[in-house]
């Protein structure tokens, strides 16, 4: 999506360290907001969910997103696991 898009073209043009670190910060912010609102999609909380993985894979901690990750595996609907 676009905002996926956004958050890895901005980290990618970071010029130092810190500023990926501030932009990581920033997003894990609006991701524990947004993940904590009652009226969301399906299809958000996956978007949710993918940058929440690109996080953890950059180095922070996104572990308030595993319940939901779980959820979402867990789920009987098969498009809820893809």
């Amino acid at each position: 999506s676009k905002d996926f898009f956004d958050l890895v073209k901005s980290i990618g043009e970071s010029k130092s360290k810190q500023e990926e670190d501030r932009i990581i910060l920033n997003e894990l912010i609006v991701l524990k907001k947004k993940m904590g609102e009652r009226e969301r999609s399906t299809k958000r909380l996956k978007e949710f969910l993918v940058r929440l993985i690109y996080v953890e894979m950059l180095g922070h901690d996104a572990s308030f997103g595993y319940m939901r990750a779980v959820e979402m595996a867990a789920s009987t609907n098969l498009l809820h696991k893809r």
